[in-house]
Formats: C-alpha cells, sequence, structure tokens
C-alpha cells in the first residue's frame, strides 16, 4: 500500500481481510474463472 496518504491507509484489520479474501479468489475462483467465461455460463457449483 502506497505511503503517500497515511490518513487513508487500511487499518491492519483490514489488510488481514484483504488478503484473505484475495487467496481465496485465487485459490477458489480464479483456476475456473477463464473456463466459465469462455462458456458463458453462470457457475452453480
Amino acid at each position: 500500500m502506497s505511503s503517500d496518504f497515511p490518513a487513508y491507509a487500511p487499518s491492519e484489520e483490514h489488510e488481514l481481510l484483504r488478503r484473505s479474501v484475495r487467496e481465496l479468489a485465487d485459490a477458489k475462483i480464479a483456476p475456473f474463472a477463464a473456463e466459465v467465461d469462455e462458456e458463458s455460463r453462470f457457475p452453480r457449483e
């Protein structure tokens, strides 16, 4: 995160949440995203 505007820096709790969501998305969503997009379907699984 940029230190240009420290008043707007997210809290440590926010950073932990952001990191957790990113890891979840990378592990569970990203591997299937291209396939779902190619097939133009909504993933029901």
